[in-house]
């Protein structure tokens, strides 16, 4: 147990594949999958918290709510021409009037053509994965899009009606809480692995994995699919020859990178150890392949990275081919000494070899996004937000950092995602989560990366049941 984090690895935090070829997604509407349904307002969560379709307790009326729980849920059900009827948690669905002088927007008893909706996506750049929603039963009639006012009520629920065109008062998102038929997931790792981060090693023409523990094991799979398996072989250090800031049980959240220097690969593990019950980042070296037993070579030291009061954890490093440039990235660990939010920070480095290899950071450290205005993402500090578990890729002209969020081992925890055409920002956050536990069925994404292979990325996570 991290006693610092609030952190304790279930009994079985395995590892997950999952494919971003399969062509499926719940933030497309689904019959069987129960959502929120937030409206897209001008401005921010929480600028403006009421947002979410809601109901009261005696299911007869729907407004926009400020919060996401039980009374915000609506299970979508397949109604005729691809609509959907839209249920509450207490039996009744969403319903409008067929007569078209009202505009009001309630719920009935049963599903029928009062009840159907369809769901349209957004014309606006912006639009991807946003709907309009349509009352199907009132074709014929002008006022007929879900519609909610352009000002922003911020100590009372806001009403919601029907408006006669589609624009950004009739924009809404979908997000999936749970699916009547969970996804099916296959383990990809023999044994527990928490923080798992897998690659291709160069050295030993496997892909292999790393997973937070006392020496970083070590596991290997001759190839990649959402079946494959990774046999545990070792671990990465022998437990012999460590350096007083390196020592201690737990070494957290590891990444092997491999660079090519004078002829030969060399292997450089990152991680964070628990120095004066705070966490800091270094690094341990391989000249003789990826193999266990072979990282020998530690940094000196911890890496100066500013010495934030809460620590510095979860280290990533992005090479940019666009500049010939690595970057180290990492969080600060603010919700360690109680900050309501975290950092995401980056750091130019350098890699050399000597008589044996060194890293150098270039330049200054520069924040590159915070945990704030997102709704769904919480923390362990009340009121607050957390992301943490950063990682860049390049795609087209974008750089993508992936974040996880939320409360580790909680319902809350997902994986979000910024872009930005800059590699140090600033980065834009997509306004729903990559994945969420809702989506993929249980709860905390130990870690996450893409790792390319041919045509296909694949998504590596952890989750725990």
């Amino acid at each position: 147990e991290d006693l610092l984090h609030g952190k304790t690895f279930p009994m079985w935090a395995l590892l997950a594949f999952f494919s971003i070829a399969v062509a499926f997604t719940p933030y497309e509407p689904k019959a069987g999958w129960t959502y929120y349904i937030e409206a897209r307002r001008q401005l921010t969560w929480p600028a403006c918290a009421y947002r979410f379709m809601s109901y009261p307790s005696s299911c007869d009326s729907i407004d926009l709510w400020s919060g996401a729980g039980g009374n915000q849920e609506f299970t979508f059900h397949p109604a005729p021409g691809g609509a959907f009827y839209l249920q509450t948690s207490c039996g009744r669905y969403l319903s409008y009037a067929s007569d078209c002088s009202q505009h009001v927007v309630d719920t009935w008893p049963q599903a029928g053509v009062n009840q159907a909706f369809n769901f349209t996506r957004s014309t606006a750049s912006s639009g991807a994965f946003e709907y309009f929603i349509e009352a199907v039963g009132r074709r014929n009639c002008a006022f007929k899009y879900l519609s909610f006012p352009v000002p922003c009520t911020t100590n009372q629920p806001d009403v919601l009606d029907l408006w006669s065109a589609p624009g950004p008062e009739q924009t809404f998102r979908i997000h999936p809480v749970r699916a009547s038929s969970p996804i099916v997931h296959t383990w990809n790792s023999q044994s527990p692995c928490a923080d798992p981060f897998a690659w291709y090693s160069n050295s030993t023409s496997q892909f292999q994995l790393l997973c937070t523990s006392t020496l970083l094991d070590v596991s290997t799979t001759p190839g990649i699919d959402p079946e494959s398996h990774f046999k545990h072989i070792g671990s990465a250090l022998t437990g012999n020859n460590i350096p007083s800031w390196a020592s201690g049980q737990s070494r957290w959240a590891p990444e092997n990178i491999e660079v090519y220097m004078q002829g030969k690969w060399f292997n450089v593990i990152f991680w964070a150890n628990s120095v004066a019950n705070t966490h800091r980042i270094g690094w341990v070296s391989s000249s003789t392949g990826s193999l266990p037993g072979k990282w020998d070579h530690f940094s000196p030291n911890y890496l100066n990275l500013g010495m934030a009061a809460g620590g510095d954890i979860d280290a990533h490093v992005f090479f940019d081919a666009a500049s010939n440039t690595h970057y180290l990235v990492w969080k600060t660990d603010d919700n360690n000494v109680g900050m309501t939010y975290t950092r995401i920070w980056a750091h130019k480095i350098s890699f050399s070899v000597g008589a044996s290899l060194a890293v150098k950071l270039e330049g200054s450290p520069q924040q590159i996004l915070d945990s704030t205005g997102l709704w769904w993402v919480d923390s362990w500090i009340s009121g607050g937000s957390l992301i943490e578990g950063p990682e860049i890729i390049k795609h087209g002209e974008y750089y993508y950092l992936f974040f996880a969020s939320g409360r580790y081992c909680e319902w809350s925890y997902s994986e979000g995602v910024a872009r930005s055409k800059n590699v140090l920002g600033p980065y834009e956050k997509m306004a729903i989560p990559l994945l969420s536990s809702g989506i993929v069925g249980m709860y905390s994404f130990l870690s996450f990366s893409s790792l390319a292979l041919r045509s296909q990325k694949y998504l590596r996570y952890g989750g725990s049941r």
